[in-house]
């Protein structure tokens, strides 16, 4: 036997792989048969030329079957696909998040896909000002799609401040879009649930949007030994931050935020870039290392200034709303968060293992509602990212199973079908209900009723309509009930 060898590049030996990966061909020799056999003919001919020409069709025929592979619409990256039985097993999901949402008295609203760039850049950084997907320029209008529910929660606000009872409380759960590179929950259009307290600077309101969360969580059926909850408090950390000079601060916060990905050399030199001196950067360093249980954390506080009293007392009125959730909380003042947005308290929510990136996170944003042109307002929220905590609970073994299927299969023979769909109608009043719409011969019929796994099956033949008698079948026992006619509902 002698070995013809053929040369594939890395791209043509990836499109054969994804060939055989969808089920298109069993392996990558039979992505190529048609081609390779036009090679095999040749060579058995012994003719050089005619081998070489067979070579170049096998090149050609697999550039082919790359062109057609391209050709084929795939959905865009960054993006996913919800089948029925994927978008029944969500849509369980977010009514448990509606249903524990409004037991704490948030009222849902919905808002446009888009908003104009000067809206939603007003109080962005210029990572997300980078994000944002903008729509093609039309007139005078300049448009983007959301990239989160606070900004044009903000705006929805300022235009009824005047007239809503104070505090507001408000959630979302819908999509946004940001434009950024696709990776493990992380997406460029995907759903998440926020949540806006409107109205109040009391620490009660802070309390309570994390209580809410927390039970959010907990209602997908995550605990304590799960997820946890990472607090801290912009005005506390600054106040720690006595000796820096204020020109200085918010570069000495996009340092501290960073502190988990940089080893303590590389915290240490980014600090002296800053002309910090030894001192300085040895009270940071300290700061970053205080994280744990709260009670215990708040103790080591030295209370020097009267803005970390304030910040302090502030944080233990917290601590004290959170009572019955200590096992969820642990208090790190290296936690920063955007300081776009943030003005006092901040927090994130974690796996426990921290195999993903933040599932969820807000704070305090005092000074958004009058940025967006409206009166001085107190706020407070929190926004889930849903992707990241789908990844959390399918490891965990808690997304819903859910099979969709019909409570009865109506099957009928062809001489009684107007009897047959007056029963369906009848049933689909409380029931969900599939019948014949192939025109499926009565074998048939009864294969597509098993593989849709009908609860239960009705068959509908002459005897059926002249007796007035109805036969059900119960699929998961085989045990048959027999029923009059008008008792079937």
């Amino acid at each position: 036997m002698e070995t013809i060898q053929i040369r594939l590049t890395e791209e043509q030996i990836e499109v054969l792989q994804s060939l055989v990966s969808s089920g298109i061909y069993p392996s990558k020799s039979e992505a190529v048969r048609d081609a390779v056999r036009k090679y095999i003919r040749a060579y058995e001919t012994g003719i050089q030329e005619n081998i070489e020409t067979a070579q170049k069709q096998v090149e050609t025929e697999i550039v082919k079957v790359i062109e057609e592979e391209r050709k084929e619409y795939q959905k865009v990256k960054g993006t996913i696909d919800f089948y029925p039985e994927e978008k029944a097993m969500r849509d369980l999901l977010f009514s448990s998040l509606r249903n524990t949402a409004k037991k704490f008295n948030f009222k849902e609203i919905e808002t446009p896909a888009f908003e104009t760039l000067e809206l939603l850049t007003a109080k962005s950084g210029e990572e997300i000002k980078a994000q944002i997907f903008t729509l093609e320029k039309r007139s005078t209008e300049q448009l983007g799609l959301r990239f989160d529910f606070t900004v044009p929660a903000a705006r929805m606000f300022v235009q009824k401040q005047k007239e809503l009872p104070k505090p507001v409380k408000w959630f979302v759960i819908d999509k946004a879009w940001r434009y950024e590179a696709p990776q493990k929950g992380r997406l460029r259009e995907f759903y998440q649930f926020s949540c806006e307290l409107l109205g109040s600077d009391k620490p009660e309101a802070d309390a309570e949007v994390i209580r809410m969360a927390i039970e959010l969580y907990k209602s997908m059926g995550l605990t304590e030994k799960d997820f946890y909850v990472r607090l801290n408090n912009r005005k506390l950390l600054v106040s720690l931050l006595s000796n820096i000079p204020q020109e200085k601060i918010n570069s000495v916060l996009r340092v501290v935020d960073k502190v988990e990905k940089l080893s303590e050399k590389e915290f240490s030199d980014e600090l002296k870039q800053l002309s910090l001196n030894e001192k300085q950067i040895k009270n940071i360093q300290n700061i970053t290392l205080l994280k744990g249980k709260p009670s215990e954390i708040i103790q080591k506080i030295s209370l020097e200034s009267e803005a970390t009293k304030t910040a302090v007392d502030e944080m233990t009125k917290i601590i004290d709303g959170l009572d019955g959730y200590e096992d969820f909380i642990t208090l790190d003042l290296s936690l920063v968060r955007g300081q776009d947005y943030y003005t006092g308290t901040v927090f994130e929510f974690f796996d426990r293992e921290e195999k993903y990136r933040a599932i969820g996170g807000g704070g305090r944003y005092d000074n958004l509602i009058e940025l967006f042109k409206g009166e001085p307002c107190p706020a407070t929220g929190f926004g889930i990212g849903l992707v990241p905590t789908m990844l959390l609970l399918e490891e965990k073994g808690l997304m819903p199973k859910l099979e969709l299927r019909p409570d009865y299969y109506v099957a009928y023979f062809p001489n009684v079908k107007k009897e047959a769909l007056e029963l369906v109608k009848k049933l689909r009043k409380n029931n969900i209900v599939e019948t014949d719409l192939m025109q499926r011969k009565f074998g048939k019929q009864m294969e597509y009723a098993n593989s849709i796994k009908a609860k239960k099956l009705i068959v509908i033949g002459e005897n059926e309509v002249k007796e007035r008698n109805i036969k059900i079948k119960d699929m998961n026992t085989g045990i048959e009930t027999e029923k009059k006619w008008n008792e079937v509902q």
